[in-house]
């Protein structure tokens, strides 16, 4: 499944597609916007599946609930609602639209990127281990940004070669962003989540 959507101040891209072609999708996503910031959440339940689905989907659950809360307390809440649960890899991206940053918080290996207006690239620094209700810490990275940023977010069913980074980089839009995606990327080895993001101020 591929879709774009719009929000007022970013551009969004999004390529899911579950194991096998099962109905049910390990992988869950959350994305929107106040009037202060852009939120962007992705979680990868461990393996495949009804289970994973379920710890996915509880976690995702809560960030539509209170994606008001700072980033910290958003991850230990979310640690908290996987005991006796299935884990979950976590990253939750945040636009701060009026200290101009990007704050990003993540556990897992979930990779995030982020491509300035002039071409540079930098890379988030993973955090190891998952969600599984043990109690954990969750540092902040943060990152100035001007209007023109792009962001993109992937769980590890997408394998990214290095010299396709270019073509995401110089894209124009998000929409060719994914197509590109969809025609590269080996599918239905894992549950895949694909996002890909334009801020525009």
């Amino acid at each position: 499944m591929g879709n774009t959507q719009t929000f007022n101040n970013v551009k969004l891209g999004v390529f899911q597609l579950a194991k096998n072609d099962s109905s049910l999708n390990g992988d869950a996503y959350f994305c929107t916007e106040s009037n202060d910031y852009f939120i962007c959440a992705v979680a990868d339940g461990l393996g495949s599946g009804l289970y994973a689905y379920e710890a996915s989907k509880v976690v995702m659950d809560y960030i539509r609930k209170n994606h008001h809360e700072q980033l910290p307390y958003l991850m230990e809440n979310c640690n908290r609602l996987v005991v006796n649960k299935r884990g979950v890899v976590l990253s939750i991206l945040k636009v701060d639209y009026i200290n101009k940053e990007v704050l990003y918080s993540n556990t897992g290996n979930i990779t995030c990127s982020f491509y300035s207006p002039d071409g540079l690239l930098t890379r988030t620094i993973p955090k190891r281990g998952f969600l599984s209700g043990r109690k954990t810490s969750y540092p902040i990275q943060r990152l100035p940004y001007k209007p023109g940023l792009r962001f993109i977010m992937y769980t590890d069913g997408v394998v990214l070669k290095s010299s396709w980074q270019r073509a995401i980089a110089k894209e124009s839009c998000v929409g060719e962003v994914i197509s590109i995606v969809k025609k590269l990327v080996p599918q239905h080895e894992d549950d895949l989540t694909f996002l890909v993001g334009d801020v525009s101020s």
